[in-house]
């Protein structure tokens, strides 16, 4: 078992080196797709970080009130 690359073109699966398999050889694959830079919106990424973080600080916030309520009782 080893990684291979290949390249999607007209249907198939293309690998770019030849493999060492015999004709008609059933194999299995796992397809794993590289990321394309070019799709990233880094400035819509960037906001969403932050909007999360401040999420998830609100969270964080208020779970510790309610902690801090019940300790009180």
């Amino acid at each position: 078992m080893r990684p291979v690359e290949a390249r999607y073109e007209d249907g198939l699966l293309k690998p770019t080196q030849p493999l060492k398999l015999r004709q008609g050889e059933k194999v299995g694959v796992i397809v794993v797709r590289h990321p394309d830079p070019a799709r990233w919106d880094l400035k819509r990424l960037a906001q969403a970080a932050a909007e999360d973080e401040a999420l998830a600080a609100s969270g964080l916030d208020a779970w510790a009130d309610a902690l801090e309520a019940e300790d009180r009782r």
